[in-house]
């Protein structure tokens, strides 16, 4: 598995003001909103640190699959299922089911 471009552009610049470095930064902070825009949208008690929790999560499974020669992501994705379980109340999962039915 190939490593993440931006991160790997990040680091082998070495200068954080370069415009691809601050392209790669710009990039990264994008997916957490994202991530955290989607916790929103779940209806999570704190949707910015679960995105950002679940950004690191996957530039760490990136990281070491491609360091270890193994997937990381099956790992990731259970420590993931952990965060999301604690970050969205039961209720919330239970409001949704109940909009979807019809009366």
């Amino acid at each position: 598995t190939p490593l993440c471009p931006y991160i790997a552009a990040a680091v082998e610049l070495h200068d954080p003001q370069h415009p691809a470095s601050q392209y790669a930064r710009d990039y990264k902070k994008a997916v957490a909103a994202r991530l955290a825009d989607t916790a929103r949208e779940a209806g999570a008690a704190d949707p910015e640190q679960l995105g950002e929790q679940l950004a690191l999560l996957i530039d760490g499974a990136a990281a070491r699959t491609r360091v270890l020669n193994a997937d990381a992501f099956p790992t990731a994705a259970a420590i993931a299922a952990v965060l999301i379980d604690n970050a969205i109340p039961a209720t919330a999962g239970d409001d949704r089911r109940r909009e979807e039915v019809p009366s």
